[in-house]
């Protein structure tokens, strides 16, 4: 839901119009979001989209096949990190996955394979005269069939397990019949169709003295040296092994699909887990290959289409070395895509709306639906994950849906958590992919919800929770915290769980700690977040106090302005209850009036709704008679009688 506009941003960076005979090159899409902004689903549904099943003869011959485009998902994830690895799992899943059957294509990537077996090659044990003739040896012994075979099946498993779109479901690894499979096809593709006992490499080895780069280079002396930095540690040397490997894999794409007529799309890469080591690599290495193709003035086609996800620590890494990218942060507009002149493009996953989450919400109730939408999207304000969870248990149990704080206290899907830990902890497990680091991460994120933006989360969580440092992913991603530098803020929904569960927490930093910490740094001169924690320590009275002596000295816009910060979150300790359950008083004091408020405003603009409707329409005209009375000590009542309007107006919604 609510991701039709980026859908359709793909489709036009894989289609290739007509008259687009150069094949331009598109830019790599990042796709960013915080834990839960629905990323991994949005390159799922591509995949459903750009990789269909095999075709009919009809459907062949009616041209269907045109809109097919060989296509890989992959999860870099999927297999532990081994950077003294030098076959780099991502392309060797690549590899795997482009050698499924695509109806009017075959991609065949002798480069890539080449580059591999003399990788793979030891160079180390053999005197540096014979080093060009060990390399002729290695490939002329997998001109055999049987060994390229058994070479192309290692290959294949060992990213196989990354690569989505070839998991037998409820297998967790790719099973023995594709390996084989892939492998005949990547043979097969080799020997153009001909079932040859021996394999010709043709121009592959040539290729890497010149790169498409008007280099004058040896092309078996560049294979020799690749194989012996192939498991260096030093970044730079890892860097230009990659940009070799990248560049190999582009002129086997442009090679293969030179070879379609009438072609309509890209070869189309789906990469999971952007911020991942070896995806930042990959795209990284593909960026700069890219760059240095361009360099040469010459234009090649370049029939790559990449798509990849992240949660801000991509664009760390690529804005260094590639300056910044285009970025979409508010609406997606497709058909802006020719203006981007830069390499790389991000866009930034939205909330989903009101209206998407009530279509959701069908499943719940099919009559009633608005209504759950609307109860549910008050919550989570829109967050992909948490929004389809808590739809999912309210379908499991309607009776819930008057109940939602208790739904958040009930057991959830990890033991030991509850469902609003389990939300919580969604937002974290973009950051860190080790589960102990997550647990971390989401300790410290409960304890930085209770702060007012992320400068006073830093220092309160860096003081309280050893292992989180001032420059940990916690508070420099991108996509968690809005606004810029130090005021920017939590979404709402992490700040909502995050003090329900300070107020829980048994273990560790506790709500006294916490707040008297962030209570302790706010300056003096900040008169507003003084009150801001007094109330949330103390409860309302300190605040009543001072809120009443600032009536008549500050301007009513300005004293309104005051007050909506300082009741700007719901108090989890729930310490104003006598007064919004109590019958209320015809003629209170002035003291008493803005400690209704104080109780009154929080409950009826709460993310959950602790009252019924009728008690809800009470409370707000209860609210307007109190803005009615502080019109008159104010200094310019103006600004609270429009307050008491607008309170009597969400009264009368509810008869």
């Amino acid at each position: 839901m609510g991701r039709t506009e980026v859908l359709e941003l793909i489709d036009r960076l894989v289609e290739v119009p007509l008259n687009d005979a150069d094949g331009s090159t598109k830019p790599v899409l990042v796709l960013e979001g915080c834990g839960g902004s629905g990323r991994s689903a949005v390159l799922g549904q591509a995949l459903a989209t750009w990789w269909p099943p095999p075709l009919s003869v009809w459907q062949r011959l009616r041209g269907s096949w045109r809109r097919c485009t060989p296509t890989v998902l992959i999860h870099p994830l999927e297999r532990p990190v081994t950077d003294n690895n030098p076959a780099r799992p991502v392309l060797a899943s690549i590899l795997l996955g482009l050698s499924q059957e695509i109806p009017g294509y075959a991609i065949a990537l002798p480069r890539v394979l080449v580059a591999q077996i003399a990788i793979g090659a030891d160079f180390t044990a053999v005197p540096d005269g014979m080093h060009p003739q060990h390399l002729r040896t290695q490939l002329n012994r997998y001109k055999d069939r049987t060994l390229l075979f058994e070479f192309i099946r290692g290959l294949a498993s060992l990213g196989g397990a990354q690569a989505a779109n070839l998991q037998v479901p409820g297998a967790e690894t790719v099973t023995s019949a594709v390996l084989d499979q892939a492998a005949e096809v990547v043979i097969e593709r080799l020997s153009q169709g001909r079932l040859l006992n021996r394999i010709n490499w043709g121009g592959a080895v040539p290729w890497f003295g010149h790169q498409d780069q008007q280099l004058h280079a040896n092309g078996e002396r560049v294979l020799i040296e690749l194989s012996l930095k192939a498991r260096s540690s030093d970044r730079a040397i890892r860097r230009g092994v990659d940009d070799v490997l990248i560049g190999a894999l582009l002129a086997d794409l442009r090679h293969s699909a030179a070879k379609v007529p009438g072609r309509t799309s890209n070869v189309l890469l789906l990469l999971d887990d952007g911020d991942a080591p070896a995806a930042v690599a990959f795209t990284e290495s593909l960026l700069r290959v890219r760059r240095a193709l361009t360099a040469t003035g010459r234009r090649l086609p370049d029939p790559l289409t990449v798509i990849t996800t992240s949660a801000g620590t991509l664009f760390e890494e690529l804005e260094g070395q590639f300056g910044a990218p285009a970025e979409w942060t508010e609406r997606v507009d497709p058909a802006r895509l020719t203006e981007i002149t830069a390499p790389w493009l991000t866009v930034r996953l939205a909330d989903l709306p009101e209206s998407d989450v009530a279509i959701m919400a069908k499943a719940v109730d099919p009559i009633d639906y608005l209504a759950v939408g609307a109860e549910v999207h008050r919550l989570t304000g829109g967050h992909p994950a948490a929004t389809s969870y808590l739809l999912g248990r309210l379908q499991d149990d309607p009776t819930l849906r008057s109940r939602l704080g208790d739904l958040l206290r009930s057991p959830g899907p990890r033991r030991g958590d509850t469902v609003e830990a389990h939300l919580l902890r969604g937002f974290v497990g973009a950051l860190d992919s080790n589960s102990e680091t997550q647990d971390l991460l989401a300790e410290g994120l409960i304890t930085a919800a209770a702060a007012r933006n992320r400068g006073e989360a830093r220092g309160v969580v860096t003081r309280l929770h050893g292992g989180i440092a001032a420059d940990s992913p916690l508070f420099t991603s991108r996509t968690l915290w809005q606004g810029a530098e130090d005021e920017a803020e939590l979404p709402a929904l992490v700040r909502l769980l995050g003090k329900r569960l300070l107020a829980a927490r048994t273990e560790g930093p506790g709500w006294e700690s916490v707040l008297s910490g962030l209570a302790e740094a706010v300056p003096q001169d900040d008169r507003t977040g003084r009150l801001y924690y007094r109330r949330l320590l103390h409860g309302r009275a300190d605040t009543v106090a001072a809120l009443a002596e600032l009536l008549p000295q500050l301007p009513g816009a300005e004293w309104l302005e005051t007050f909506d910060a300082i009741v700007a979150t719901t108090d989890p300790l729930d310490r104003d209850r006598d007064l919004v359950d109590g019958p209320g008083d015809d003629h209170p004091d002035l003291a008493a009036h803005i400690a209704m408020l104080i109780a009154v405003v929080p409950t009826v603009d709460a993310a959950i709704r602790s009252v019924n409707r009728d008690r809800e329409a009470t409370l707000c005209m209860r609210a307007a008679g109190s803005w009615e009375r502080l019109a008159a000590d104010a200094r310019g009542g103006d600004p609270f009688l429009l307050r008491a309007a607008r309170y009597r107006a969400r009264a009368s919604r509810f008869h």
